[in-house]
């Protein structure tokens, strides 16, 4: 019987079980942390608890800490309401998710065409405010034939860029209608979200929008650029924007495997896991591809409370 799980060389640390000195030396080896939110500092309807006494243990300990979000559904209104509401400072230039990086990327390759959106009416409305044009829909069941069909699929709209992101209102119109838009030579395929699966609450998972951007990419023969966590243009935008020299100096936290940590091992961070959200123990012990496989685990964040107290204890 084969053993599918990584060997005991690539088994990450738990950060309580370091020695004292293997904590000091973690500690002083990152002056900057990103950090996702769901699954870290909050599941779907509670605060995780004492998450953001962690966090505050690593501003206190000068780390710059900044989040990383694959959910560009929740507003930066809600998102601001619930960092006040434990306690936690919230810079939005520096909150990073996909429809702000879709955004930065747009007007980075000065971008002035029309776009097909698959996505949230938070991402539509980001787009609309950086004076983007898009066209969306059909937003109604249609018709089960394909001359109802093909009224909805096939246009006269010069659509440069297709945007797919979580949508509850997916439909397979929609992904029909993206197929044939990105028939034109032009039009480039542009994703947020990756997730394969979205954990919403302990035990539960939802289909996320990653398969169905990997549908039109696998179905259209156009590249991915992808712009939520783990991509690379991502990665490449992130460490662009903050100028970060050093990549091995910064500390990217998060619960899922393929997201989060996929994500900091493509950016050349450090990477830590916390079993609050996604990723069971059993997942971590079960991963065998190194690229998802972190340098560090705890159980929450909240076990940064204990592994400053034991360093305090060690002191005395």
């Amino acid at each position: 019987m084969t053993n599918t799980s990584h060997t005991l060389a690539n088994t990450p640390k738990h950060i309580l079980k370091l020695s004292r000195n293997e904590k000091l030396e973690f500690l002083n080896s990152f002056d900057r942390v990103f950090s996702d939110v769901d699954g870290v500092v909050w599941n779907l309807h509670h605060p995780i608890p004492q998450a953001e006494e962690g966090f505050k243990i690593l501003i206190n300990a000068g780390k710059e800490v900044s989040f990383i979000s694959n959910n560009s559904i929740r507003p930066m209104s809600d998102f601001a309401r619930k960092f006040k509401v434990l306690g936690m400072d919230f810079d939005e230039e520096s909150f990073i998710h996909p429809a702000k990086s879709i955004v930065q990327y747009l007007k980075s390759i000065n971008f002035k065409g029309l776009i097909y959106v698959i996505a949230s009416d938070a991402v539509k409305n980001l787009l609309r405010e950086a004076g983007y044009e898009f066209i969306d829909g059909p937003l109604e069941p249609i018709k089960e034939s394909y001359t109802e069909l093909a009224r909805h699929i096939f246009g006269k709209e010069p659509v440069r860029a297709v945007i797919i992101d979580v949508d509850f209102n997916l439909s397979s119109t929609k992904l029909i209608r993206a197929h044939i838009f990105l028939r034109h030579p032009d039009c480039i395929l542009i994703e947020g979200a990756t997730d394969k699966l979205m954990p919403v609450d302990v035990g539960v998972d939802i289909i996320g929008p990653g398969p169905f951007s990997q549908i039109i990419s696998d179905s259209t023969k156009k590249p991915l650029i992808t712009l939520g966590k783990p991509g690379k243009a991502l990665a490449d935008m992130v460490v662009q924007r903050f100028d970060i020299k050093d990549t091995k100096r910064v500390l990217m936290i998060g619960d899922m495997l393929e997201q989060d940590v996929g994500f900091g091992r493509q950016c050349g961070f450090q990477t830590l896991v916390v079993l609050t959200g996604g990723t069971t123990i059993q997942k971590l012990q079960e991963e065998c591809n190194p690229a998802n496989i972190p340098d560090y685990y705890a159980d929450s964040m909240a076990d940064f409370v204990e592994f400053v107290e034991d360093l305090n204890k060690a002191k005395v």
